[in-house]
């Protein structure tokens, strides 16, 4: 029962989703020079706007400089089943730069039809961000499905989003 109502969920939700991909995308956050305060702001709106409670953690600035970067906020989206265990999502959303030959905009979140279905293009749409997009919907889909009864679930699950991997 739960997996038919998650499938069902992501059928449903695939295009707000997919923007929110988009808005990820959007919004660049190269490392190096590593400087993700502004993605990290934005997902932030993102995963408010969903009704998430988002906690944020700027990593101090010594760290982050020792490190070789500019800035790093990482977040965590809590959300508590039960009783039961932590279960943790991690996913970076900084990227490597871009570099040269790209058809579209690396940040323009282009989606071309293809013989699979649509595709999306720019940085982070396959490593890391697409990860941001995928864990919240599945944290969605499991609190959809409490709600409605379609699942008896314990435990918490959560979300950390960070801007270090790619250093």
């Amino acid at each position: 029962m739960l997996k038919r109502f998650v499938d069902d969920f992501v059928q449903r939700e695939l295009a707000r989703e997919t923007a929110f991909l988009a808005e990820l995308v959007k919004v660049p956050s190269d490392n190096p020079p590593g400087d993700c305060a502004a993605h990290a702001a934005r997902t932030r709106e993102l995963l408010e706007a969903l009704g998430l409670g988002v906690e944020v953690h700027a990593v101090p600035r010594e760290v982050v400089e020792a490190a070789g970067m500019r800035s790093v906020t990482n977040l965590i989206v809590r959300h508590r089943f039960g009783e039961g265990p932590v279960i943790a999502l991690n996913a970076h959303g900084d990227v490597v730069p871009p570099g040269l030959g790209w058809r579209y905009d690396p940040y323009g979140a282009a989606v071309e039809d293809s013989a699979h279905g649509p595709v999306m293009y720019g940085r982070g749409v396959a490593v890391s961000k697409s990860d941001f997009a995928t864990y919240t919907w599945t944290l969605l889909a499991l609190a959809a499905a409490t709600k409605e009864g379609a699942a008896k679930l314990g435990g918490t699950l959560e979300l950390h989003f960070t801007y270090d991997e790619e250093v």
